[in-house]
Formats: C-alpha cells, sequence, structure tokens
C-alpha cells in the first residue's frame, strides 16, 4: 500500500519525513496514519523535520498544516516544509 520513512541526519539535527503510497490507495486518508506520523518523531532525537511536496498535494499541505509545519514554496513550485521539535 505504501512505505513513510523519517531519517536523520548523523548528527540528528534534521530529520527528512517521506511517505509514498501507491496509485491504487491514493486519497483514502493512508498519510495520516503512517506510524512515522508526529507522535514518532521526539523519539528520532533530531531537532527538526522537514519534507517536501508538491503545489497540488493538497491533503499532504493539509496534513502538514494540522500538524503546525512552516511551509514555504521555491521557485520550481516544490513546496518545503518544516518543523522544530525542540523550539528554543
Amino acid at each position: 500500500m505504501g512505505v513513510g520513512r523519517l531519517i536523520a541526519d548523523p548528527n540528528f539535527e534534521t530529520a527528512e519525513y517521506a511517505i509514498l503510497v501507491t496509485d491504487a490507495y491514493q486519497n483514502r486518508g493512508l498519510g495520516g496514519v503512517s506510524p512515522t506520523t508526529a507522535s514518532t518523531w521526539p523519539e528520532v532525537g533530531a531537532r527538526r523535520v522537514v519534507a517536501e511536496t508538491t503545489s497540488d498535494n493538497v491533503r499532504m499541505l493539509a496534513l502538514f498544516a494540522k500538524q503546525g509545519f512552516d511551509v514555504a514554496t521555491d521557485e520550481h513550485g516544490t513546496v518545503k516544509v518544516s518543523k522544530d521539535l525542540n523550539p528554543s
């Protein structure tokens, strides 16, 4: 059906969040029930989580907004999101 990953850099400063759901299971809410959702991120020990998506991926953008991510779109239309896990 899909796979979710949260991969931290060697210093645990940043972890990249990625989820891929096969076409047959798109638009069923699986991105929000992945084991690698916000509740597991503190366990990784990273200070910040980042991810990228496209501007037409409205369901994923809504999930990022619900989880409190900062959102920015670059000059190529790629949406980059980030969230500090241990704000100072």
